[in-house]
């Protein structure tokens, strides 16, 4: 029981669930003392034990009608409720089975009782004489042994260990196998070579067909149960990794949310970066009038504080071809940033530039991404018509205070490129950061002109996956607190 309860709560922690060894230890009592005969009733009992919110309720719920009716140690063959009694029997059914010579002779007598539940399926009386263990179980039919079997090999063979489901074959050929299934075969190969038998093993090779599909889905559960939380978190450390611009669409859910992670860490880390106080500054003026009721005593020091002004941020996108998919997910993070960076206003261009601040404010994210990209994503590049368009529509509001993040790979199709508008930006402003999807080996390559921006940037980077958006925009942060 302790083992079934705990491989749960393993199952319930890989599914995100945050379960303390005190809930571990309030959720074992609880079962003790509700019991396993009464599924709903354990269910109840540990949801409340381990579920803190009712997101996480909801997921115990799920895992829960997925650990113990897949496993079925909760119920016997028909659906019914198993009663602790049966299930301590059926626990001791493996052992019994390969240690106990009388497991022969309950077998023959389980064999004639049983035969009105098999159908059409008799059973001959050379079944008695069955040597191999895992073909007297089959052939007794007692399916919660078989599943205590298989729950027991499967933990031998390392079935709460695949990571991915490619390997759910081979586990399932070691849980055969420790189940006793050479044996199984070799008696099969017996069993062959007498016409008279030839019943019995068409029959025993039906039902090792249909242990052989238990045991597949019961190590395809174990999968889903224990390790698909590892698989996803491999997954997500390869979408951290790939460039943006070879995101594949089905993965824009799953990067989306990436972002969102990675936009409420940061601004956890640097919230509290709104004011320092420096206390080694006495604050003589304020200490005085705080104390001026205990004659001068100083109860009450008072020291001088440096208010920190967070930056606002002005964001120009590119979305033309290529670096379109890395401008979604920057505008997404920084969008997820307002409460760290309340004042960003973002600006996106092919070749005419507008300003989608309002836009975001108005819209939901993804529907206002698929309208930027509609609206302005069509046009040829032209990064000087651009900037003259941001120098009506930002540059006045640009002071020292401010940080432009240009995100481009700086192609301009032959065109001028209105390096003197991006001069009196830097000129203005407190940092300039370029941020290029493409590597430095591509920088002023073909129609690119990064080397004319170069001289008016405070930081040019390299950033085409979530992993550079994390780092760069992170160190931004640190530096404006």
């Amino acid at each position: 029981m302790q083992k079934v309860l705990g491989d749960f709560i393993y199952a319930l922690r890989q599914a995100g669930l945050p379960i303390s060894s005190a809930e571990t230890l309030d959720a074992l009592k609880a079962a003790q003392l509700v019991g396993i005969d009464n599924a709903p009733l354990l269910k109840q009992s540990l949801g409340m034990t381990l579920s803190k919110r009712l997101e996480h309720r909801l997921i115990h719920d799920q895992i829960f009608d997925q650990y113990f009716n897949g496993y079925g140690h909760l119920q016997e063959e028909g659906g019914k409720p198993l009663s602790q009694e049966a299930y301590e029997k059926a626990e001791n059914a493996e052992s019994e089975a390969v240690n106990s010579e009388a497991a022969s002779e309950q077998t023959a007598a389980s064999a004639s009782s049983s035969g009105e539940n098999q159908g059409n399926n008799q059973i001959p009386e050379t079944a008695a004489n069955l040597t191999s263990p895992l073909a007297q179980q089959l052939m007794a039919g007692d399916m919660s042994a078989l599943q205590v079997m298989i729950a027991g090999a499967g933990a031998g063979a390392g079935a709460q260990e695949v990571t991915f489901s490619t390997q759910v074959p081979i586990v399932t050929y070691r849980v055969m196998q420790a189940m006793g299934d050479s044996g199984l075969q070799q008696e099969l190969q017996e069993l062959a070579k007498e016409d008279e038998n030839n019943a019995l093993a068409q029959l025993l090779r039906q039902r090792r067909s249909q242990l052989q599909q238990q045991v597949r889905d019961y190590v395809e559960q174990q999968y889903l149960l224990f390790n698909q939380g590892e698989s996803q978190k491999l997954r997500e450390s390869n979408l951290q990794k790939i460039r943006l611009t070879s995101v594949d669409h089905s993965n824009y859910k799953l990067m989306g949310e990436l972002v969102r992670k990675a936009a409420k860490r940061l601004a956890s880390m640097h919230s509290r970066r709104r004011r320092i106080t420096k206390r080694g500054m006495l604050d003589v003026r304020r200490t005085v009038s705080a104390n001026a009721a205990f004659d001068g005593f100083l109860f009450h020091t008072k020291w001088k504080s440096t208010r920190i002004e967070r930056p606002k941020v002005m964001v120009i996108c590119d979305v033309s071809g290529s670096v379109s998919s890395v401008a979604r997910f920057l505008l997404l993070f920084l969008y997820c940033l307002q409460d760290v960076l309340p004042k960003v206003r973002s600006f996106v261009f092919s070749a005419e530039m507008a300003e989608v601040t309002e836009l975001f404010a108005k819209k939901e994210m993804d529907e206002a991404l698929a309208e930027i990209l509609h609206r302005w994503a069509n046009s040829p590049t032209h990064y000087g018509k651009a900037l003259a368009d941001f120098e009506q529509l930002a540059l006045a509001d640009i002071d020292n205070k401010t940080t432009v993040i240009m995100l481009g790979d700086a192609r301009n199709n032959g065109s001028d490129g209105n390096i003197a508008v991006w001069e009196e930006v830097y000129r203005r402003s407190q940092r300039v950061l370029w941020l290029n999807p493409e590597g430095q080996t591509s920088w002023d390559t073909g129609d690119s002109i990064m080397s004319q921006y170069a001289p008016y940037c405070s930081l040019m980077e390299t950033c085409n996956s979530l992993r550079d958006l994390n780092r760069i925009l992170g160190s931004e942060l640190k530096r404006s607190g």
